[in-house]
């Protein structure tokens, strides 16, 4: 077990949150007896005298709120970080922490638009919690006769990808390939080929999930299926996941049981469109019209950005073929009809050349490539069709942005979902509002950008359904009905019941 001078200073010991010396000690001692598993876990306490090291393990992607600014409340008493899953370190974390009266939070990768793996941003307790961080955690395998895959939760979209597509396949995962599929899965997963294949979750055919008390359990349609629908969708209220069962879709015509092909070798059929302020009414417009009938083999999306150099407000329009090796005369014809209306337009620039897959699993990429970047994000759920009154407030707050590095993306939806699961609101869009800056050190700055998207969420109420709640805003912990506004009435009462069956003593995340 590696310390990295994790000499537990009793001096240092003064109390974070709820738990007292003592019960630090004990945690401490069990954590680092003979009787925990060894291998390849690493451990950081909160009173090492190497405080460097704690806050190096709790960073997190996202420059919001840095670990040192935590407030005490938020700051794990210990952070676990296993480089494998199945040394039975991660379940004996899960035990020492209820013996002691601990909660468990985990996460995949730290990209919160917050810091919603800490306890105290999501939940209205300020108990103590140890924090379980599977980043390591990223071994892939693929099946290619079952077109099937396993992948630990703190494997990236990118990784999942790149072994998947060697065999012709795909999954439904993440447009942004650096994030990690835990998060990702857990919350849902509106991805690439969603409104064909359906969300991540409906791609998800079972998980091992350790549970509240300390084993691990296998869920799927037939063995514990109330838990196989709430995580899916609902995961982080339930366990820990260490394993997802994927189901995987072809990419090509046909697929092969031998590595064969690569993301430069596979062609996807696509239109692509930038329009700079003038024409986004008139593209969303077109989009509330197309999107609805077009079919389902295209993935269709608006992307709201800003020229960095002029600080001009523009909009990307992309049609992607998710069946590519399929491609029909509908699709054909559909794409044809989005070519034939952009040229009646002024354009920055459009193409209706093929792109490949790796264009397409990176298009999202580049507005995270540097990670000095601060975000504060909201998701939320629209019906369809897309309300005129709604486009024009999307424009209008679009225009009132602050930073050259936010954006929007207004994503076709999971239509008519092929299974049911906690994700909800079948047939809407989602909106992804990002917040995006480089903090320069002033508190105005920072404010002023989160200001942007709470006014933004604020105007765009009256349509909204409901929350995604993979992208938790740092809120007020006296806001005690947050996590019922990302779930349909219906299923927020299944996750309830759900919960007090699978956690009945709430040491994961509180619902």
């Amino acid at each position: 077990m590696k310390f990295s001078l994790c000499i537990l200073s009793v001096v240092a010991a003064v109390a974070c949150a709820a738990t007292d010396v003592a019960t630090q000690q004990k945690v401490y001692k069990s954590y680092t007896s003979p009787d925990f598993p060894r291998d390849s876990v690493d451990i950081q306490f909160r009173q090492q005298k190497n405080k460097d090291s704690y806050y190096d393990a709790l960073k997190t992607f996202n420059n919001l709120i840095l670990p040192k600014e935590f407030p005490e409340s938020a700051l794990p008493l210990a952070i676990v970080t296993p480089s494998k899953a199945n040394n039975k370190g991660l379940e004996k974390a899960i035990k020492v922490a209820s013996q002691f009266g601990l909660r468990v939070s985990a996460r995949s990768g730290g990209y919160q638009s917050g810091y919603s793996s800490n306890m105290a941003a999501v939940d209205n307790n300020r108990e103590d919690f140890v924090l379980l961080d599977l980043s390591k955690l990223n071994k892939v395998t693929i099946n290619p006769k079952a077109r099937t895959a396993t992948a630990e939760p703190g494997t990236t979209g990118l990784e999942l990808y790149t072994e998947a597509i060697k065999y012709g396949l795909h999954f439904a995962g993440p447009h942004t390939a650096r994030v990690t599929i835990g998060g990702f899965l857990l919350q849902g997963g509106m991805g690439i080929g969603s409104r064909l294949h359906g969300a991540g979750v409906d791609n998800v055919i079972g998980f091992d999930i350790i549970t509240a008390d300390g084993k691990t359990v296998y869920a799927d349609a037939k063995h514990n299926k109330d838990l196989f629908y709430a995580v899916r969708g609902g995961g982080q209220f339930f366990g820990v996941v260490t394993k997802f069962h994927l189901r995987l879709v072809p990419m090509v015509k046909n697929p092969t049981l031998v590595p064969t092909y690569n993301e430069t070798s596979v062609q996807i059929d696509q239109v692509f469109a930038i329009f700079d302020r003038p024409q986004g009414n008139q593209l969303l417009n077109f989009y509330s019209k197309f999107d609805p009938k077009a079919p389902k083999a295209l993935e269709n999306k608006v992307v709201f950005t800003v020229d960095a150099a002029t600080n001009a407000k523009q909009y990307l329009f992309a049609s992607v073929s998710a069946a590519p090796f399929n491609t029909s005369s509908a699709v054909t014809k559909a794409q044809a009809d989005i070519t034939k209306w952009y040229k009646t337009l002024p354009t920055n620039f459009a193409t209706s050349d093929p792109s490949t897959y790796g264009g397409v699993i990176h298009g999202s990429d580049a507005g995270w490539a540097d990670s000095d970047l601060s975000y504060y994000a909201e998701d939320l759920w629209f019906p369809v069709p897309l309300d005129p009154r709604l486009q024009k407030v999307l424009i209008k707050q679009w225009d009132k942005v602050p930073s050259a590095l936010s954006s929007m993306a207004l994503n076709t939806g999971t239509w008519d979902a092929p299974t049911k699961s906690a994700l909800g609101y079948d047939r809407s869009y989602s909106l992804c509002i990002y917040s995006t800056w480089k903090r320069n050190g002033t508190a105005a700055w920072d404010e002023t950008n989160r200001r942007w998207v709470d006014e933004t969420v604020k105007a765009l109420k009256p349509w909204t359904l409901g929350y995604y709640a993979n992208e938790l805003r740092p809120k007020k912990l006296q806001d005690r009905n947050y996590w019922s506004k990302c779930y349909e009435k219906k299923t927020y009462k299944t996750l309830k019941t759900t919960k007090n069956k699978w956690d009945p003593e709430n040491i994961f995340k509180s619902l």
